[in-house]
């Protein structure tokens, strides 16, 4: 049996004002990738605004660079569907690459993570 790469899960809550701790989640993510694991970013409440494009292109470019970083690395971005729904938050507004997902996915991708971080 092939083994599966080791998961870390990210639980993201910090508002895109926020940028210092973004960049620091960001910063430990991509290190996380380095080392070879898994990684998902699982934005909700106002972490959910950070994949918004006219948001998000208004950031730090060391931000948008790390994000770029991480999703080129293989890491997974996704964004809570309430969140979505709760701030109406359009399809075509969601940066490309970043998926959309049901707190049960994450549920159940962080309950096969080795790391479970919340930021």
């Amino acid at each position: 049996m092939a083994s599966e790469k080791q998961r870390v899960a990210m639980f993201v809550t910090t508002p895109p004002a926020d940028q210092a701790r973004l960049e620091t989640m960001l910063g430990y993510a991509l290190a996380a990738a380095s080392m070879g694991y898994e990684v998902l970013i699982f934005l909700t409440l106002d972490g959910a605004l950070v994949i918004r494009k006219q948001i998000f292109e208004k950031m730090d470019k060391k931000i948008k660079d790390r994000v770029n970083e991480f999703m080129k690395m293989g890491g997974k971005i996704a964004v809570c569907s309430f969140a979505v729904q709760t701030f109406g938050i359009k399809q075509e507004e969601i940066l490309d690459g970043v998926e959309i997902w049901g707190i049960a996915s994450f549920y159940d991708y962080a309950s096969n993570a080795k790391v479970v971080l919340s930021w």
